[in-house]
């Protein structure tokens, strides 16, 4: 039997960059998901949903406490065997990839994650982390977005920490991989990252991601690991 899926996406006040985000979704080829998006904003996301009208898209509210709580939000409404990660200003490149998660994940527990495009406005970037290896203590070179697991494995897993703000997925991927949960990497440009003012801001950001890395580095007894981010690492060849 083929499993169900859930996207979780949370957003905050950009509901045309989340409108292009469902829109790949629902250009899905595989029929059993659904799309949770947990409002973090005034609730413009939360118009687009309705004015999609697609019964698979829902929304919830997720309190303006940030983005892993609106993810916890998502999580908790969540109805699918699967949960997919998806952030509001990405994209689904493959209408088949669905299918091939469900594909990869089927037989039991485990982590699914892709390449990628970063979609600039000058070129479009490819983005291949390859297969995992101890890169992952040193680099978080898996995207976020089109990242799958079971329902079940990630409650096993102990769920999200809030704590780890802007890490929150590295820190998910340091647990599923110490428990020995395999990872399954899905080559090709499957997701679009897609690159725009308003996620150019690292360095505004900076002392902020420099925080959480210290707390991821400390929660997992890892050391010596610099600031970057995943378009940098595309950037210089991972």
């Amino acid at each position: 039997m083929w499993p169900t899926l859930s996207a979780v996406i949370p957003t905050r006040n950009r509901p045309h960059l989340l409108r292009g985000a469902l829109l790949s979704l629902l250009r899905q080829t595989y029929p059993a998901f659904e799309a949770v998006v947990a409002e973090d904003g005034d609730g413009e996301g939360l118009g687009v949903v309705e004015a999609l009208g697609d019964p698979r898209l829902r929304g919830v509210w997720s309190g303006g406490r940030g983005q892993v709580w609106a993810r916890l939000a998502a999580l908790e409404a969540a109805r699918g065997d699967l949960v997919l990660f998806l952030d509001d200003d990405d994209l689904l490149l493959d209408p088949a990839y669905l299918y091939r998660v469900a594909r990869a994940l089927k037989g039991g527990a485990g982590v699914a994650y892709s390449g990628g495009l970063f979609l600039t406005p000058s070129r479009d970037i490819p983005y291949e982390p390859g297969p995992l290896g101890p890169w992952l203590l040193k680099d978080n070179r898996i995207l976020a977005s089109g990242t799958a697991l079971s329902r079940k494995a990630l409650h096993d897993l102990g769920g999200l920490d809030p704590q780890m703000g802007h890490y929150w997925d590295w820190d998910l991927w340091l647990r599923a991989y110490r428990a020995g949960l395999p990872f399954r990497y899905l080559p090709g440009p499957n997701v679009g990252v897609r690159v725009h003012g308003e996620n150019q801001s690292y360095g505004a950001n900076l002392e902020g991601r420099r925080r959480d890395l210290e707390a991821l580095m400390a929660k997992h007894g890892l050391a010596g690991i610099a600031l970057k981010d995943h378009l940098q690492l595309a950037l210089t060849g991972l």
